[in-house]
């Protein structure tokens, strides 16, 4: 009589363990580049385009920092300037929009009738850079900092200011963790290297509050272990672009699958959102993410249903943005 309850609680045991460790699965992540809308919508056509910077602001680059002499105050701007109309340029919609740059020694072009827009960088200061250092746990770790500010307008051809825009922000550099101060001080970039990078993040920020720009993210795909050759086959699928194939063996796992592996069968759901969501087709996306979280309602999937009704509700703001060349 006990040796044959101990023999049934080992099998259920054993049952227990099995249904456990095939609901469980791995996580692999796939990258996914989206596409964020902008914060401004020109509802014209913009195919003329102004980006200038005027002596004003060289010069007070210059009075602003005791490094000017690394980086000519010019050819910084210039490096802003060109920065921002390559990824204006990157925007879906204005591959054909003609940029014209100057640096003048006037401050007068506020709007003209060549240009359906005048993008000014009205101020620039950048603080002279200070290291900062901190030792722990016997290694050192050392910092560059820099603090800008820049000012931003837009004007079209007619002068009416369209948007205005103050940007700064305090830079930092680590050295990462080094083992003598010297060490840790030689691995930060020199201040000229700095302030070409800032000028770089000056021209992305403002971008993207002007254009829609290309974000690169992450979407996690469930290696279902009840599954394991297809679910490697369903990712491979998915890293060759392959969506539609990888959704139709995750759609074959699924019919596979009993009732009572509700873990399982959301996991596998999730993994057919994702693939829609690759597809850019996102109001199927949703419907295969709200289907996960009916079955197993983690907070995983949730974030990724806010993440796609957020993505849905952008969309038509993008496509404006986007189709803007288009507008008559």
């Amino acid at each position: 009589m006990v040796y044959t309850l101990i023999r049934a609680i080992r099998y259920l045991f054993v049952v227990w363990m099995t249904l456990f460790v095939t609901a469980c699965a791995t996580m692999r992540n796939c990258p996914i580049e989206t596409l964020q809308p902008a914060k401004l919508t020109f509802e014209t056509p913009k195919n003329n385009i102004a980006l200038f910077a005027s002596e004003t602001v060289l010069a007070e680059a210059i009075a602003t920092n005791e490094t000017a002499i690394d980086i000519p105050a010019d050819s910084l701007i210039a490096n802003i300037l060109f920065s921002l109309q390559r990824y204006w340029e990157k925007a879906p919609g204005y591959e054909d929009t003609h940029f014209s740059i100057y640096i003048n020694n006037t401050d007068s072009l506020y709007g003209a009738s060549d240009f359906d827009l005048v993008v000014r960088l009205d101020r620039l200061q950048i603080k002279n850079a200070y290291y900062g250092q901190q030792y722990a746990f016997n290694v050192w770790e050392a910092y560059l900092y820099i603090q800008y500010m820049a000012k931003w307008s837009i004007r079209d051809k007619s002068g009416v200011l369209v948007d205005e825009y103050t940007d700064r922000d305090l830079h930092a550099w680590p050295s990462g963790l080094q083992e003598g101060k010297l060490d840790a001080v030689e691995h930060l970039p020199e201040v000229k290297d700095a302030w070409w990078d800032i000028g770089i993040t000056l021209a992305h920020n403002y971008a993207a509050r002007i254009a829609p720009q290309w974000q690169t993210g992450m979407r996690t795909i469930y290696m279902v272990n009840k599954f394991p050759d297809l679910s490697q086959q369903a990712y491979t699928a998915m890293q060759n672009d392959a969506y539609a194939r990888a959704f139709g063996i995750w759609e074959t796992m699924l019919l596979s699958c009993r009732n009572r592996h509700k873990r399982i069968k959301s996991q596998i759901t999730y993994n057919m959102a994702v693939a829609y969501e690759f597809q850019n087709q996102l109001d199927q996306a949703i419907y295969w993410a709200q289907r996960s979280a009916n079955l197993n309602n983690k907070n995983k999937t949730v974030n990724y249903l806010k993440l796609l009704r957020e993505r849905q509700q952008y969309q038509t703001k993008l496509d404006l943005q986007t189709s803007i060349q288009d507008i008559q």
